[in-house]
């Protein structure tokens, strides 16, 4: 989990210094990674099994990397309703800075402060199979203890600890108290007011659950390379 959340941080810093109409999501990224190790190209089916979303939401984000020039969408040759994917030369291009740029967004010290550009593209490829909202990721890093002290977050040390924007904490932290996930908390230390956020013995449950998701991850081992 930790290591999940450690690359997660990563990607959401590197991602906010993308120019705006370049950004993909953690799930995009997943996909290119996943197509670098596929180079004769996947059906959007096969790509969809991959991740575990319906046709329709694959379709999506196919169609969003290919108008981003990042991969190239084909008709197959036996049955032209399926569409093939491919990696182009700019998704190839974009894989080789992307990827360097999530790690070097590793702090030293934090879990896979060590992991190397080619050893990252495998990460992403199998962390990209689970599909996790901005509102997971803000229970998970509650229940971790990665952004706060004794069960207790404030929305600036999930902002720290998540790599995600202020306004996407906030927005993420409202619904989970919907949800009745989260409790908001407040403390006062001398004139120190510090207001907080804490889970329900509901999310609590819903943070195992998601646990079990991200421990059933298994990262393969690089392809040697033939002399």
């Amino acid at each position: 989990m930790r290591e999940y959340l450690s690359v997660r941080r990563a990607f959401g810093l590197a991602r906010q210094e993308m120019p705006a109409s370049e950004r993909i999501t953690f799930e995009e990224l997943g996909i290119l990674c996943h197509l670098a190790l596929a180079p004769d190209g996947l059906r959007t089916s096969e790509i969809a099994e991959y991740q575990g979303v319906l046709r329709p939401t694959m379709t999506h984000r196919t169609s969003h990397l290919a108008a981003l020039g990042l991969i190239e969408r084909s008709s197959g040759q036996d049955d032209r309703r399926s569409v093939c994917c491919t990696l182009s030369g700019h998704g190839t291009d974009e894989l080789g800075r992307t990827v360097p740029l999530v790690c070097g967004k590793i702090s030293s010290g934090m879990p896979m402060s060590r992991c190397t550009p080619q050893r990252m593209r495998y990460v992403l490829d199998a962390m990209g199979r689970l599909s996790l909202s901005s509102s997971d990721l803000v229970l998970l890093g509650v229940w971790t203890g990665m952004c706060g002290r004794e069960g207790t977050s404030t929305v600036g040390e999930l902002v720290d600890g998540l790599g995600l924007l202020q306004p996407t904490v906030s927005m993420a932290v409202s619904s989970l108290e919907h949800a009745g996930d989260v409790v908001r908390t407040r403390t006062q230390s001398g004139k120190l007011v510090s207001a907080g956020v804490r889970l329900s013995d509901q999310g609590e449950a819903h943070a195992t659950r998601l646990d079990e998701r991200v421990s059933a991850v298994r990262v393969a081992r690089p392809r040697r390379s033939k002399e």
